[in-house]
């Protein structure tokens, strides 16, 4: 999303870019980070940025222009984290390699409840989870993508857990509920948040 769609989004959610403070990345595609700065600005003035370092040194040796121009410039308020670490109250950080290099999941805990922000893990709601060692497209190292995607199907289905996939339908929240040798989406209701 550009810099303008994020103020737009959070305008309309009650906040503005300067109440932003914290910003956890995922990984550094594109479409995760081209919302960061426009013309040399930070599209949030008072944030901190917490990366995972795999994921950070292996976009910063590529020489990628998209990172050189969105993130690069906000290393010195990067907080280099790895596998396990905490950023804040109720968040870990999860390796999650294989979509790109240091592709990382954010679990967030909070009053006995839990949240997978899990980004790219799976780049679609029927074919990834049905058949998770599938090749994806965008996935930089597809053994590693496949075996993540299995790791965490496993861990949502079995513990229970919602999670927020960035490439799933509307509302793009749900479950993962096993079926056979395979899994299924589960969007979220929104009747269950009135």
């Amino acid at each position: 999303m550009n810099p303008e769609g994020l103020k737009k989004a959070l305008e309309s959610a009650g906040y503005t870019a300067d109440m932003v403070d914290v910003v956890v990345l995922t990984h550094m595609h594109g479409d995760h980070i081209g919302g960061l700065m426009e013309g040399g600005v930070p599209t949030f003035p008072n944030a901190r940025y917490v990366s995972g370092r795999v994921e950070y040194d292996a976009w910063a040796a590529m020489g990628d222009a998209t990172f050189d121009t969105k993130m690069r410039p906000l290393a010195d308020r990067t907080t280099m984290i790895e596998d396990g670490a905490s950023a804040f109250s109720g968040h870990t950080a999860m390796a999650a390699f294989g979509h790109t290099p240091g592709h990382m999941v954010h679990l967030i805990e909070s009053e006995g409840k839990s949240l997978l922000i899990a980004a790219d893990f799976a780049n679609h709601y029927i074919w990834s989870l049905a058949r998770p060692d599938w090749e994806v497209k965008f996935d930089m190292d597809k053994p590693a993508a496949a075996a993540t995607r299995k790791k965490l199907l496993d861990m949502m289905a079995i513990d229970k857990i919602p999670f927020v996939g960035y490439h799933m339908p509307w509302p793009g929240m749900g479950y993962i509920e096993p079926r056979a040798d395979a899994y299924h989406y589960v969007p979220l209701s929104y009747q269950l948040m009135l």
